[in-house]
């Protein structure tokens, strides 16, 4: 509008007779000054404050941590309790720290004991996983080793047979052989029965592994509690008993209620039981295993070079597929880190941040062609 107006005034000011022609002569159009500054025409952009343009950012010099291209801002006044700038030392202040009394000590001693005890085992400071499994397992041999000795010393001469001696069949060598035997499985039956539940609750194919399964999950009940090993232990025993005296008598099994069957289950998702050895178990396992322990058992004064060979290679054996194994989760687990981390650099980082920059474009009203 300004232009147009500022061309309806030249006209008027170069056609004849017009109160600017004194002499009738043409007058050349002037353009009146105007001390405001139009930013759309004088002022580019690029020069202001962008609002889309990005600047990319510099991946390299954060991998090999540069310095950054701008320094800090230096404060005018330093900080009295950093003692920047400061030439002449100055002493360190003395805090006053309060003290419980003897009877607040006492007093708070029960609440002390407490929450210690509630803390047991993991406030105890116990070794690594390596070095007590090796003296778990040492002891255990050592055992197995006293007890052979013993059984080796009693004579075995035909003339025992004859002899009526008070000694029982259950003395402290069999009790000590028994403690160790289920010292040994225990570890097994904790070993391969500890997992970690997953849930899946978009797949819908089913997943092709043994421990997968579906289950219903309830969203408006809290999820109980799973019971513990010896729990589910003695129930499965007294299962198989009630099964075995059922079918012995020749009763039929009880039915399940048909009320809690009839009732409409919720919503179903997959569920899958992974694997989760511990350290200290999965090293006591391939030093003293149940193996180790029967092979002591066949161990005598003529044949202790074989049953010893055999039982360092059974533990070289093991501890050689736990290595590999364990390396081979590992480089799973780099694999799987590294191809995220190339899909993140490639393909998720350059559309989550693209690099915009500003374009103007201008024009004028002498450029528009009127077809009118």
């Amino acid at each position: 509008m300004a232009l147009r107006r500022l061309a309806q005034e030249n006209n008027a000011g170069m056609a004849p007779g017009s109160p600017n022609q004194p002499n009738g002569s043409p007058k050349q159009p002037k353009t009146p000054r105007n001390s405001r500054v139009s930013i759309g025409v004088y002022r580019s952009p690029v020069s202001g404050p962008s609002l889309s343009a990005s600047v990319p950012f510099d991946w390299e010099a954060a991998r090999s941590l540069q310095t950054p291209p701008y320094g800090t801002p230096l404060q005018r006044k330093a900080r009295k309790s950093m003692g920047v700038g400061m030439d002449t030392p100055r002493t360190q202040r003395k805090a006053v720290v309060r003290k419980k009394t003897l009877w607040q000590r006492m007093n708070d001693l029960p609440s002390s004991i407490a929450f210690h005890i509630s803390m047991f085992p993991q406030n105890v400071p116990l070794p690594s996983a390596r070095t007590s499994s090796r003296l778990i397992a040492g002891t255990a041999h050592f055992s197995h080793f006293l007890l052979r000795v013993d059984q080796s010393r009693k004579p075995s001469n035909w003339d025992d047979l004859y002899k009526e001696e008070d000694d029982h069949w259950v003395d402290w060598s069999t009790l000590m052989l028994l403690m160790l035997f289920a010292m040994a499985f225990t570890n097994v039956a904790y070993l391969f029965t500890r997992t970690r539940k997953y849930h899946f609750m978009r797949r819908q194919d089913p997943i092709q592994s043994p421990n997968a399964k579906f289950v219903s999950k309830d969203w408006d009940r809290s999820e109980a509690s799973p019971r513990p090993l010896w729990r589910r232990i003695l129930s499965l025993g007294w299962q198989g008993f009630s099964f075995s005296w059922r079918f012995l008598l020749n009763i039929t099994p009880k039915q399940k209620n048909a009320a809690a069957s009839s009732q409409p289950s919720s919503s179903k998702v997959q569920e899958l039981d992974v694997w989760t050895p511990g350290d200290l178990e999965l090293q006591l396992f391939s030093l003293y295993s149940p193996v180790h322990a029967f092979l002591w058992l066949g161990t005598g004064s003529n044949n202790w070079i074989v049953m010893m060979f055999t039982m360092g290679l059974l533990t070289i054996t093991l501890n050689a597929l736990i290595f590999s194994y364990q390396a081979l989760v590992k480089d799973k687990e780099y694999i799987a880190s590294e191809v995220l981390s190339e899909y993140n650099d490639k393909f998720v980082y350059p559309r989550l941040n693209p690099i915009r920059h500003d374009v103007g474009v201008m024009t004028h009203e002498s450029e528009i062609v009127n077809i009118w």
